[in-house]
């Protein structure tokens, strides 16, 4: 997301930076939502269990939409 920034207007920054802080307050890094897996030897975190992350992609799917004429060659 770091890329579209110097692209972006100061407020649709804003407005990135806000959805993605309320998507780590409803979705916690918590070590329980970790599972590991032997076979890679690491732990992974399913991301399908954290419920409807259509509502924080919104915010982003309409900062993307509203300035594809320039974000589009990225």
């Amino acid at each position: 997301m770091h890329e579209l920034f110097p692209e972006l207007a100061p407020f649709e920054v804003h407005l990135l930076l806000l959805s993605v802080w309320g998507y780590l307050r409803e979705n916690s890094p918590l070590p329980q939502k970790f599972t590991f897996q032997p076979e890679l030897g690491v732990f992974r975190r399913d991301f399908g269990r954290d419920g409807d992350l259509g509502k924080h992609l919104a915010v982003l799917h309409s900062v993307l939409h509203r300035n594809i004429h320039r974000l589009g060659l990225l």
